[in-house]
Order: C-alpha cells, then structure tokens, then sequence
C-alpha cells in the first residue's frame, strides 16, 4: 500500500523486571553456557529453559513486545465498543471470531489495531526493536537458584511421574531498552502506548513465558519521543522531561477521548 510518509517519530524506552523472567532460547549450547554463569549443582543434566541471549546481553524479541501491545490494546477497544478484528492465524479452521470482535480486516480497510500494527498481508506503522538487557549475562542478572516448576498431566491433572522443568530465569530489577518506531503517528496511537505503560505501573504487562505460573512482570518506562518531519529529514521536535509528561498527558486524553467515542 502505498502512502505520504509526513512524520516519523521513535520512542525510547525501558522496561524493569518486577518478578523472574524469561525469554525461552533453544540451543544446547546456551543452556549449558547459562549453567556455568549459575554454577550450582542441578538435579537434571540440563536446564530446561534459560533466557534468549544476543550478543551477551538478555533479549526480547521486537515480535513478542509488538505482540503483548497489540493484545492489551485490542482487548481494550473491543470492550469500548469498537470494530477491532481478529486475525485468521488465531482462529481454527471454521472458527468464528468471539464475541465483540470481527473477521480479519481487509488490507485496505483496516480497523484501528490493524492500521498500527498490520496484518498478514499488510505491514503495519508501528515497529518494534528488541528489548536488551544493559547489563550483560554475566554480570548477575540471573536468579541465584534456578527455579523447579511441576509438570502436570492434562488428563487428570496429576503430576506426572519425575516430570519438572527447571528454569533459570532473569532476576527482578534488571534493566532492559529499546524502541517503537513509527510512520504518520497520530495523538491516539501514542496515546495508546501510554495507556499500556499505565497499566505497567500496576503489573498489568508481562512478556516472555510462564505468566500464568508468576513470571515475566514489567514495568514500563517511555523515557524520550522524538518527531521528525520528512521533507526534507529532520528532527522536529524532541520529547524529554517536562515536555514529555506533557506530551504523553495529552495524547492519553486524545486516545482516551477515542476510547469512549463508542459508549
């Protein structure tokens, strides 16, 4: 689809975990790596699940970040009253969207959430970096003791013979940064982002595995917005201090204006 591209705009912010957290890797190789950082005597030959790594530091993917966004404000909208679809990926085969929401949008007619962050087809204006830790690995990021989790059988909910996962997960308080980058923003998309750091402030944001079983709450921090215009490319207009909180208080009544437009 082509468009004018009339601002761009990069938001930069951090993220502190506020309880253990982990990004699942998969190689071999790293699992052993992140036992030697423990160094403790484990009750298995491996580790089941050790945090993501890129170049030695901690990392969450831009993916998963653009997903938990999407899924907090969608489910935001869609209790407001709006047209917010679902994509064909999340449904089974014949299943019907739930209730409240619609069939995936066509490219050019996308609802609010697939306008900013896409669909199969369609890119969306929103991108979003890796999340890194600024720490590196081995420098005491990881829980002292890696964690047992029980494994239970689905059948009857009983727990399966010696099945546990042990997890050596990222401890609270380690410090993780990166970006959203934009084309075109308007007031209720940044507004939006806003209204999901809000909701960090309370524990309402979680990323990575096992957030149901107590891990991967963060609190989220919009620390710089800057606005460039794009004829000809050049910084417009820089969001730091005073003038962010300002900033951000308005695009949230704007989005929050938009909100409760339906109700």
């Amino acid at each position: 689809m082509f468009h004018k591209l009339e601002n761009l705009w990069k938001i930069e912010y951090k993220v502190v975990t506020k309880e253990p957290f982990i990004t699942q890797a998969v190689s071999e190789e790293l699992k052993r790596e992140i036992e030697h950082f423990i160094d403790k005597d484990i009750p298995k030959t491996t580790l089941d699940a050790v945090p993501l790594i890129l170049e030695d530091h901690a990392v969450i993917t831009g993916n998963a970040v653009k997903g938990v966004f999407r899924h907090i404000i969608s489910a935001q909208l869609t209790q407001a009253g709006h047209d917010i679809c679902v994509q064909d990926v999340k449904l089974e085969k014949g299943e019907k969207p739930p209730e409240g929401r619609k069939e995936q949008c066509k490219p050019d007619k996308p609802c609010f959430v697939c306008k900013w962050f896409g669909t199969a087809s369609r890119q969306g204006a929103l991108h979003f970096s890796f999340l890194k830790s600024v720490k590196k690995i081995n420098e005491g990021i990881l829980l002292d003791e890696p964690i047992p989790m029980i494994a239970l059988r689905d059948d009857y909910k009983a727990t399966a013979k010696r099945a546990f996962l042990l997890i050596a997960p990222i401890k609270e308080n380690v410090e993780f940064k990166g970006w959203i980058k934009g084309e075109n923003l308007t007031p209720e998309i940044l507004g939006a982002i806003k209204e999901v750091q809000d909701m960090s402030k309370n524990g309402f944001l979680q990323f990575g595995a096992f957030k149901t079983r107590g891990m991967g709450v963060v609190e989220m921090e919009i620390t710089a917005i800057y606005e460039y215009q794009t004829v000809p490319f050049r910084l417009k207009k820089e969001y730091i201090g005073k003038d962010l909180e300002d900033f951000l208080k308005d695009v949230q009544q704007k989005y929050h204006n938009f909100l409760t437009s339906k109700t």
